[in-house]
């Protein structure tokens, strides 16, 4: 008989059988039974709320107690508001953009979720090809996201056929408590192809998975990283251009009218050109070229690329610290503190989304990229919403280099 470690014991037992196999225990499809001293214990879908409580550390049970509470409202109470998305008329790699998540769907589940215990279920199918075939079929996954009033940075949840995987790449968003759920079919094959033996995360370069499916390593993307393109799109969805965001920066204050120029400035005029004479032409000034939009969102900020394309690629660094009293812009900037939050480790923020960019680099509160076209796009989010962020922007274009 094989020797048992001390540490196995019912207790650790039924702490890792709970926190694993939370949701097939309360749909339904698992029962277990464990057995220590002659004396069983069955964790089944009643039980396992009593479980959580009598055998899960206190620290378990307060990271976990809220993903319960979820499946138990997707599953058994089935208080969710359903959504969903549209497959593309043709076979296509996924992409979420808004074609996919249009801009009235975004601000729908934006309003489910601003209302108390806003609770909504996203159905988002997908097209899925295996490489050496045209048989091209259509798979899904469903999203189930709750609003979480204590603004806590959780990380969404992966079950693929109800295996739990924690996926440790994917960044914490705060006040959301998300649920991405894969079940059988053709998306939960192509996932677990991908899976390493240990089933804990996706690995585009797995043996049973490289070269496999058609826009494979995409398809692993478009599903981990689905939560935060979601919020992202409502994001944009709900905000517009704000052309003063830079304004208490520098301005001319230019007076509307004769009446609000100073005399002193009219009579030195008046001396110069002897006496009342017609105004010089002055001819119009080519507006001096936009090559970014910042936006402020809910938590956070978007750069966008402009509406004229360009003619040269671009270098963008982009700076970001929280405003505190008494500073200037670039005092604030200087003193960033990494207590604050750090961007290139998603501490205390959102982990940074980039679009149509090259030479992607992140470090601290600084984030550089290299833009090819004007269709780039940049977003953070997740910072503290009762304090204000002071953005910086620097581009200078490439040259040598034509788009």
């Amino acid at each position: 008989m094989p020797y048992i470690q001390p540490e196995v014991s019912k207790q650790k037992l039924v702490e890792h059988i709970i926190s694993e196999y939370f949701w097939p225990i309360m749909n339904g499809d698992l029962v277990v039974e464990v057995v220590e001293d002659d004396i069983p214990y069955l964790i089944n879908d009643v039980s396992i709320h009593d479980g959580v409580i009598d055998f899960l550390p206190a620290d378990k049970v307060n990271e976990l107690t809220p993903f319960i509470t979820l499946a138990s409202n997707a599953i058994i109470k089935k208080q969710y508001t359903p959504i969903e998305l549209k497959c593309p008329d043709q076979p296509s790699m996924p992409k979420w953009d808004k074609e996919y998540l249009p801009k009235e769907v975004a601000k729908k589940i934006q309003e489910v979720l601003s209302k108390p215990n806003g609770f909504i279920k996203i159905t988002c199918p997908l097209y899925v090809e295996k490489n050496g075939t045209k048989n091209t079929n259509i798979s899904y996954f469903d999203i189930y996201m709750s609003k979480d009033i204590t603004e806590t940075m959780r990380k969404p949840q992966f079950l693929r056929e109800g295996i739990l995987i924690p996926e440790s790449r994917v960044n914490k968003v705060r006040g959301y408590t998300s649920m991405i759920v894969i079940e059988a079919g053709l998306l939960a094959t192509l996932l677990g192809d991908a899976e390493n033996p240990a089933h804990t995360e996706w690995e585009k370069n797995a043996t049973k998975f490289k070269n496999k499916y058609r826009w494979g390593s995409t398809t692993i993307d478009f599903v981990r990283l689905s939560i935060n393109k979601i919020l992202n799109l409502m994001n944009q969805g709900d905000d517009e251009e704000d052309v003063t965001i830079l304004s208490d920066i520098f301005y001319l204050d230019m007076p509307e009218n004769d009446d609000e120029v100073p005399d002193s400035r009219k009579q030195v005029e008046r001396k110069k050109t002897g006496g009342m004479t017609k105004p010089p032409i002055i001819p119009p000034v080519k507006p001096r070229p936009h090559f970014y939009r910042l936006t402020k969102s809910q938590d956070g900020f978007i750069v966008n690329g402009p509406i004229e394309p360009f003619e040269l690629r671009r270098k963008f660094i982009v700076k970001v610290a929280y405003d505190f009293a008494g500073a200037s812009k670039s005092k604030a900037l200087k003193l960033w503190d990494a207590n604050d939050f750090d961007l290139s480790k998603a501490k205390n923020v959102s982990y940074p989304c980039a679009d149509n960019v090259d030479n992607l680099k992140i470090n601290g509160n600084t984030i550089e990229f290299v833009a090819n076209s004007n269709e780039f796009s940049l977003s953070v989010q997740g910072f503290d919403h009762r304090r204000d962020i002071i953005v910086s922007v620097e581009s200078e274009a490439i040259l040598d280099e034509a788009v």
